[in-house]
């Protein structure tokens, strides 16, 4: 937004740079520990008459994350109020005087400096919603190890298939298989610590966006098998897990329990069957 950018210049300083190696250097760290539990079932019955399957799918995801505080303890990294909110009329007029200055610089310092005097705060807090020191943003902590866990996945693969010239065959086979971390893999580490954190110390609510949850995990199958898939995702669809607002205590005890109804899926046979999952998160943050 143009009037954000043109606030920032005029109330922001230029900010040291840190560390290449650690651009938190000195910022607070702390550990998240989640744990999700995964399950759903389904069975699709085929036009045939004859052939169907079915997925029982129980999957879990247990990972401890180090994190770090990444500033800006005005806005919430992770929230669900959309980042457009209405202006108050007072913020609406000052708007509408910057637009009007176009580029011209003077005309810019002179509509803040007009505003300045009207005694109404700080504009650029207004504009943005900033309340500073009320929020703890948190995002994995690359500068050593983000994360170690398991992945698992457990299921049970069941119906009846044809294969001609064979007749009609029932089967019935498992699906299993885990994916611990930390792995040497630049990209697949990258992708497990895309986690981000938002605690809210005004009214001791934790917001959280997790994406490890689209990771693959290797899986063996059971005898009785006729697929040939060597790993699957942990979810598929919707593979980002966002919690929103989330009851979790004080500082020094966040900690809490949510029930996601539509956590994604798991499939069978190349998508000819897929089970609805619902996940239970389970999350406890402590501050070093």
């Amino acid at each position: 937004m143009r009037l954000v950018l043109a606030l920032s210049s005029l109330f922001l300083t230029s900010a040291t740079m840190a560390c290449a190696q650690d651009p938190f250097a000195g910022n607070p760290r702390g550990r998240l520990d989640v744990r999700i539990e995964l399950s759903g079932r389904n069975r699709v019955d085929l036009p045939n008459g004859v052939e169907w399957a079915a997925i029982e799918a129980r999957r879990t995801l247990e990972i401890a994350f180090a994190v770090v505080d990444v500033g800006n303890d005005g806005l919430p990294i992770v929230s669900a109020s959309k980042a457009d909110a209405a202006l108050p009329p007072a913020m609406e007029d000052l708007k509408a005087k910057i637009d009007a200055c176009g580029e011209d610089q003077q005309c810019l310092a002179r509509t803040m400096m007009e505003f300045a005097k009207t005694g109404s705060g700080n504009p650029f807090l207004q504009m943005t919603g900033q309340q500073p020191g009320r929020y703890g943003n948190f995002a994995a902590d690359r500068a050593g190890t983000c994360a170690s866990g398991t992945l698992v996945v457990e299921d049970v693969l069941s119906g009846v298939n044809i294969s001609p010239p064979e007749p009609a065959r029932a089967y019935r086979f498992t699906r299993n298989g885990s994916l611990t971390l930390p792995k040497d893999d630049f990209g697949l580490m990258d992708a497990v610590c895309a986690v981000e954190l938002t605690l809210d110390r005004q009214t001791g609510h934790m917001s959280l966006r997790l994406s490890a949850a689209k990771l693959a995990v290797p899986v063996t199958l059971g005898p009785g098998a006729f697929t040939d898939e060597r790993a699957v995702p942990l979810i598929e669809g919707k593979q980002v897990i966002e919690l929103f607002d989330q009851p979790a205590g004080r500082d020094g005890a966040w900690t809490g329990v949510a029930e996601v109804a539509a956590a994604g899926s798991a499939s069978h046979n190349s998508g000819q069957v897929a089970a609805p999952l619902e996940a239970r998160v389970t999350w406890s943050f402590s501050e070093e």
